[in-house]
């Protein structure tokens, strides 16, 4: 029995790219239970044109658990995850800067964000990228994320660490584990090659791709149709392409810099639940697929 028997999930929207569409999910839903995973992380209130009920017993024939939700902001999506008996739900943050005030503001805001979600029974978990790694300006002992876990309500809000961001950032994800037991129900995997050499790098939206256009919801005109790049489809194919090649930090499971075995002890004493498989590139198979990624990392994950 390995230490993550039970454990290991798989976001859905990110690992086998579904981009949330119907004939992508229930394909993804079954490869997702063939290769072994526990169950999934889902992306808002798509129940693939069956009833919220019908759903949950699809997943349930899979044996696939849907232990979260990403994008739930409006009552039918409470009340699909609350149906679903779905646990967790992430909010985010807006982090124009990293002065004291600002953030103090923010970790309000997620705690109100936090009351809204234990209505329907679920717990907010807050989930980060690079931004919260900076450190608070005129403080150079204390990050963002310090700030935000030492000022939000722990019954309120609790934290999917993404670690691979985290390491990506230059911090080392372990130590706020160890720093702030039992506020991690949740863990998203990514494994990171290096860390970043430049702000430039840390940015999720590149400044030079947003010089060429904002994103177009629900999809840009001129976004591409075919392979991976179909998948962010708020962007042109050009700016997909620049984004999709600046994630090659993200690589095989066990490969890069962080030492999973350690981190996921640390974890698991501090009482997380579900490490979440997640994905920014795919780049290292020669295939370049995401069943490939999707099942390497499970194997990976289960021999810890």
């Amino acid at each position: 029995m390995g230490m993550l028997d039970g454990k290991v999930f798989a976001q859905l929207y990110s690992l086998i790219s579904t981009n949330n569409a119907t004939e992508n999910v229930l394909p993804a839903l079954e490869i997702l239970s063939k290769i072994g995973y526990d169950g999934v992380e889902l992306m808002g209130a798509n129940t693939c044109g069956m009833s919220v009920e019908g759903f949950r017993k699809h997943l349930e024939s899979l044996r696939l658990v849907p232990i979260s939700s990403h994008n739930l902001t409006t009552e039918e999506h409470f009340e699909f995850a609350e149906g679903m008996g779905i646990h967790y739900g992430d909010i985010r943050a807006e982090l124009p800067d990293s002065k004291m005030d600002t953030i103090l503001r923010v970790c309000e805001k997620m705690n109100e964000d936090g009351r809204i979600h234990q209505k329907y029974g679920i717990h907010a978990v807050y989930h980060n990228h690079s931004q919260e790694f900076r450190k608070i300006e005129g403080q150079d002992d204390l990050y963002v994320y310090d700030v935000m876990i030492q000022n939000t309500d722990p019954s309120l809000v609790g934290f999917e660490f993404d670690v691979g961001w985290g390491a990506f950032s230059g911090a080392k994800p372990i130590d706020f584990i160890r720093k702030y037991p039992g506020r991690f129900p949740l863990i998203h995997v990514k494994e990171v090659l290096r860390s970043a050499i430049s702000d430039e790098e840390l940015e999720h939206f590149p400044a030079d791709v947003l010089k060429m256009g904002l994103p177009i919801k629900p999809r840009n005109p001129k976004a591409a149709t075919e392979g991976h790049l179909k998948y962010i489809s708020y962007f042109t194919e050009e700016q997909a392409r620049i984004l999709y090649n600046r994630r090659k930090w993200n690589g095989r499971l066990g490969t890069g810099i962080i030492d999973w075995k350690e981190l996921a002890e640390a974890c698991i004493d501090q009482g997380t639940v579900g490490f979440i498989n997640e994905r920014e590139h795919y780049g290292y198979s020669p295939e370049d697929d995401e069943i490939v990624c999707a099942r390497d990392d499970y194997e990976y994950l289960r021999s810890l």
